[in-house]
């Protein structure tokens, strides 16, 4: 549907410049280069992208943290590829390359092919854009959800028919089933309708409750898994929210979630950015911007007072800058021809960076030697931390053969799956299971990988030393210590692991 729209195509008029053409180049010659850093890629999974992949192998409606998509994503792309790393993280350059394609329609039909083409390069460039590009993460399908509702939406303005009103129902269903983050486009499209005219004869309308209905399937069997589970991901997602002890006021969060939001678009984007948010409003903007001003505000201004009240990662936002690419494209395009070169002049320098981080990142001689070491130690070293976990627990304990293995921090367990047996075993009868530090599950580890209760020997490996020492004295009726685990990690850094034999475990009933 999205491939369909051909208005405002301004390509190749009377031999001007082919912008669908270079917007093609641009988007081949950028995936060619961040598939060839997968290949050329050093580092291990981090714990998170394991969590996922494990989840990939044992498929439902819903996760403890997350809802199915990403587990969907990376098992539609192992089956055809393996499980190598590269295989893990591949969805990330193809999905983000068809969000930038998806902007560059979208951009073309509201605007001009001009607007289409540096959208879908602002976007594509964005510094955020080039880290997610070289791992798996949550952010990439959803952001590629966003990108088509915003399409839908853009089309049923101009013409309600009935394909735009199925494609954002089902952008906004899918978008929910990857990342809840997808709510914040619901605030947006309110407005839209209260205000728009456009927007709400279109979805005023038989076809508005097409999109409904399609959300609803869509969101249907992740609800039920949540309703069989206690509400899980719900729980985990408004625990995020921290306000279990009043309402706290954090400025510098806030301070610190506005610089943030410089990396993860670029310096200059977001300057011109807040300048063409501020044209919109002005009406000195081509309709529909100002509607378009609030798909970027209602992601910013919701994660912002998130950061004021709480806490907020700088990607928690990133869904705005679907909009903020194609805005900000408009305002360098319409006004300031010169601007069009220095935003080019900009991108060319920022994508340069960008470049040379990835080729120092590539590198782990390079990475040690500039003492940046920290930036990947945990992405370092895990097939040698399971090589001497392996010889550990095969020894076993005075005697007795170790009857499982346990860790304490979940990343760590994931981990140790993939780069183990990949079925939550080290070997030949060493399952691995999650310590559970409290007596009810706080993510996917403790419901599904609970360490039960056994009496013979546990091989215990324990992240959180001196913080858990005393909870796991209460919850073994003895605990020996053994040989820390000491993997170098490289440029100085290591992998320090405490191990203990754990002999009568009982799970905690009393710590929550």
């Amino acid at each position: 549907m999205v491939f369909a729209a051909a208005d405002n195509d301004n390509i190749s008029v009377r031999g001007g410049p082919d912008f669908h053409f270079y917007v093609l180049l641009l988007i081949g010659g950028i995936f060619l280069i961040r598939l060839a850093a997968l290949f050329l890629s050093p580092y291990n999974l981090h714990g998170d992208e394991a969590q996922y992949w494990a989840w990939s192998k044992e498929l439902d409606w819903g996760f403890f943290t997350k809802p199915p998509g990403i587990a969907a994503v990376i098992a539609a792309t192992t089956s055809v590829f393996g499980d190598a790393e590269w295989a893990v993280r591949i969805s990330s350059p193809i999905l983000h390359s068809l969000t930038a394609y998806v902007i560059y329609r979208t951009a073309r039909f509201m605007y001009s092919g001009a607007t289409g083409f540096w959208a879908a390069a602002i976007y594509l460039l964005m510094p955020a854009v080039w880290l997610s590009s070289g791992i798996v993460s949550t952010d990439v399908p959803l952001l590629l959800c966003w990108a088509l509702a915003l399409n839908a939406w853009a089309h049923l303005r101009r013409a309600a028919n009935w394909k735009w009103a199925v494609q954002l129902g089902l952008a906004l269903g899918l978008g929910l089933l990857c990342k809840y983050a997808m709510l914040f486009f619901f605030p947006a499209l309110l407005l839209a309708v209260l205000f728009d005219a456009h927007s709400r004869k279109a979805l005023i309308s038989p076809k508005g409750v097409l999109v409904a209905v399609l959300i609803v399937v869509c969101i249907a069997p992740n609800m039920m898994w949540n309703a069989q589970n206690d509400f899980a991901t719900f729980s985990h997602t408004a625990a995020n929210a921290n306000l279990s002890e009043g309402i706290p006021f954090h400025p510098l969060a806030l301070l610190e979630f506005i610089g943030s939001q410089f990396a993860v678009f670029g310096p200059v984007s977001l300057l011109l950015l807040a300048l063409a948010i501020r044209a919109a409003f002005k009406n000195r903007l081509n309709p529909p911007s100002i509607m378009l001003a609030l798909f970027v505000l209602s992601p910013l201004l919701i994660i912002a007072l998130q950061s004021l009240l709480s806490r907020a990662n700088a990607n928690w936002a990133v869904t705005a800058y679907i909009a903020a690419s194609i805005l900000t494209a408009h305002y360098a395009v319409k006004f300031w021809p010169r601007l069009k070169k220095w935003m080019g002049y900009n991108l060319i320098l920022q994508t340069a960076a960008c470049l040379i981080l990835v080729g120092i990142y590539l590198s782990p001689a390079v990475v040690n030697a500039l003492g940046r070491a920290n930036d990947v130690k945990r992405v370092r070293g895990w097939p040698e931390t399971v090589q001497a976990l392996q010889t550990v627990y095969k020894e076993g304990h005075d005697g007795q053969a170790f009857q499982a293995l346990a860790s304490d921090k979940r990343i760590h367990l994931y981990d140790l799956n993939y780069y183990g047996n990949q079925d939550y075993t080290l070997g030949d009868n060493m399952p691995i299971y999650m310590w559970r530090y409290k007596s009810y599950p706080a993510h996917h580890a403790d419901l599904t990988r609970a360490l039960p209760a056994m009496s013979g020997p546990v091989l215990m490996v324990n992240y959180e030393a001196e913080e858990y020492k005393e909870e796991l004295a209460e919850d073994f009726e003895r605990l020996v210590p053994l040989t820390d685990l000491d993997i170098d990690l490289g440029g100085g850094k290591r992998r320090q692991l405490k191990l203990w034999a754990g002999y009568g475990y009982t799970p905690t009933t009393s710590r929550h």
